[in-house]
């Protein structure tokens, strides 16, 4: 699905962003999840805090590393709900201290916290300066096939990690979930054991857990300025967040901004 639909203007501070849907009609398939290829996005950035050429050369600088080095894939604040209540309501639930009968919605709260558990994973992976590269142990996976991997031979797989065929996945935690060994597989069972589970605690609440790719690569990613401010033009492939990829040019963080405890576990 290619969306030219979307055109969001933001701003700079702290607002409700207002969204325009230009467009939109019905199909004769529900879409389900795998079915999504892919968003277009336009996004205007407005009220700039510094003069128009200087906001747009930053933001070439930045278009250009996005460009180069990818982005940690982190899942958006969208998905956390307000003030991270859905990840609050979602450990609690795997934690058996809370009961839900919907089974929907009991889904979509233990997705929000494996969500949260895995933007933790990524920050740790980027703090220690482990996201430019792959590592023995990684379980990696092919951007053209998507099939996963398992690194053995980090110096030969580096190559085409920066050629941009493969990336590292990271942790959605699940009771069948594969997890990486090495290095890689110390990060993520340090997360699980931060926040007091194992694998098996997913078990109850039937969360398989999957790998997600933990480099986002946005395509034809393009900057200029408009009459409102600074637009930007991409296509990000399912799964992965606009948000993310606006605020490392807003420089601002979206999960602080919105109340979210990025170290609620």
């Amino acid at each position: 699905m290619n969306s030219d639909a979307i055109d969001v203007a933001t701003s700079l501070i702290r607002r409700e962003l207002p969204v325009t849907v230009n467009g939109g009609r019905l199909h004769s398939n529900k879409l389900r999840i795998g079915h999504l290829a892919g968003n277009h996005f336009t996004i205007t950035i407005t009220e700039l805090t510094v003069p128009e050429q200087e906001a747009f050369g930053r933001a070439e600088r930045v278009a250009s590393l996005l460009r180069e080095r990818g982005l940690p894939n982190y899942f958006g604040p969208q998905r956390f709900g307000y003030d991270g209540e859905n990840v609050r309501r979602g450990r609690e639930i795997v934690s058996g201290r809370l009961k839900m009968t919907d089974r929907w919605l009991r889904r979509y709260l233990v997705n929000s916290y494996q969500s949260h558990l895995c933007n933790l994973y990524l920050a740790l992976r980027l703090g220690r300066g482990l996201f430019d590269r792959v590592l023995v142990g990684d379980i990696a996976r092919k951007y053209a096939t998507r099939s996963f991997f398992e690194v053995k031979d980090a110096e030969t797989e580096q190559a085409r990690y920066v050629s941009h065929e493969i990336s590292f996945t990271a942790p959605m935690y699940g009771c069948e979930m594969r997890m990486a060994t090495g290095i890689p597989g110390e990060l993520e069972s340090r997360v699980l054991a931060k926040a007091g589970l194992t694998l098996n605690s997913f078990e109850g609440v039937k969360a398989n857990g999957s790998r997600r790719i933990g480099r986002l690569l946005p395509q034809d990613l393009r900057v200029k300025t408009s009459p409102e401010g600074l637009t930007l033009n991409f296509t990000l492939p399912r799964g992965g967040f606009a948000t993310t990829l606006v605020r490392e040019f807003m420089k601002t963080d979206p999960m602080t901004s919105e109340g979210h405890d990025t170290e609620l576990a």
